[in-house]
């Protein structure tokens, strides 16, 4: 349905009242409603205009276009900061405790390239598994410490990527950073 102007509407009725479809007083009441329904409309598009200096000058002339141009402008600024953000090296908190985990290659890039101070906890986790990681090497229980590291780095990654701060088993509860 197509958006009716004032006028038409008031012509619409008009047209009732001449039907004999509507009285007299509804039709001046409905004309009423019309006009102060306009009335209500300059005024917030008024309110609006002088708002529009605050917001950098986007007034289309009407106000709930102009919130939607204002929330979309804001939108913008946000996408800008972010990939401002993201373009400057920072990796988020959650990438950053998933990779803490992936090897000493991934713990370096988390650590010096990842939002160290939101992922603190899990690059303390990771650096202490990596660490007793290095234990893999001692013969004949290297294999089933390595197995235990395995699960501890799995569990560690699962927590980073639900965004839970819970220790790995047995070595987590260490703290180096």
């Amino acid at each position: 349905m197509a958006h009716m102007t004032s006028a038409e509407r008031i012509r619409e009725y008009k047209q009732l009242l001449d039907e004999g479809m509507i009285t007299q007083e509804e039709f001046e009441l409905k004309k009423q409603k019309i006009l102060e329904m306009d009335e209500a409309a300059e005024d917030a598009a008024q309110d609006a205009a002088e708002e529009a200096p605050k917001n950098e000058g986007v007034f289309s002339g009407h106000y709930f276009q102009d919130k939607a141009n204002n929330g979309q402008q804001e939108q913008d600024q946000n996408a800008k900061q972010n990939q401002n953000q993201s373009s400057s090296g920072s990796i988020s908190t959650k990438a950053t405790g998933v990779l803490a985990y992936i090897t000493w290659i991934g713990f370096l890039i988390a650590y010096f390239a990842g939002d160290r101070q939101g992922a603190r906890f899990h690059l303390n986790q990771g650096l202490v598994v990596n660490l007793f990681g290095l234990l893999s090497a001692v013969p004949l229980v290297g294999k089933i410490w390595s197995v235990f590291i395995l699960i501890c780095a799995i569990i560690g990654i699962i927590n980073a990527s639900n965004g839970e701060n819970k220790e790995v088993p047995l070595i987590g509860g260490i703290r180096l950073l």
